[in-house]
């Protein structure tokens, strides 16, 4: 069956046979006033699948606010989950940018990863003012 072995955000990431990133597994955006810009930030993600499931997959990736509105536009992508060439269980690596991202307000928003209409991916992302100084 389909499934995520693991997904996080991070400030930079390549998926070139290995996962490379950086600041991975961050869930908080520090922003001195909103509506903020993030200028980028990375969702990676890996996926097994048996033999049966491999080929190409669609993907609608959504960045939500806590009242389940769109904050960007829904993001429709393909890509193709290889054919092992042994045994019977495969894996791809994704690593997909956003950039220049405004959020308008202060408070909890989510990335949804749906997978050949499955919702698989869910990670959540605050947006807060920065800490109190000492």
């Amino acid at each position: 069956m389909l499934s995520v072995e693991f997904a996080f955000i991070c400030d930079y990431a390549e998926a070139t046979g290995k996962i490379n990133a950086m600041g991975i597994g961050f869930d908080t955006i520090f922003a001195p006033s909103v509506p903020t810009i993030h200028p980028f930030f990375f969702l990676v993600f890996k996926l097994q699948a048996n033999i049966v499931e491999t080929g190409e997959k669609k993907i609608q990736i959504s960045l939500i606010d806590e009242d389940g509105k769109n904050v960007i536009p829904i993001i429709s992508t393909k890509f193709v989950i290889p054919r092992p060439k042994e045994g019977t269980e495969s894996k791809a690596q994704i690593a997909l940018q956003f950039g220049n991202v405004t959020f308008p307000n202060y408070g909890g928003y989510s990335i949804h990863g749906v997978i050949e209409g499955l919702d698989l991916i869910s990670i959540p992302i605050r947006i807060s003012p920065p800490p109190k100084s000492a």
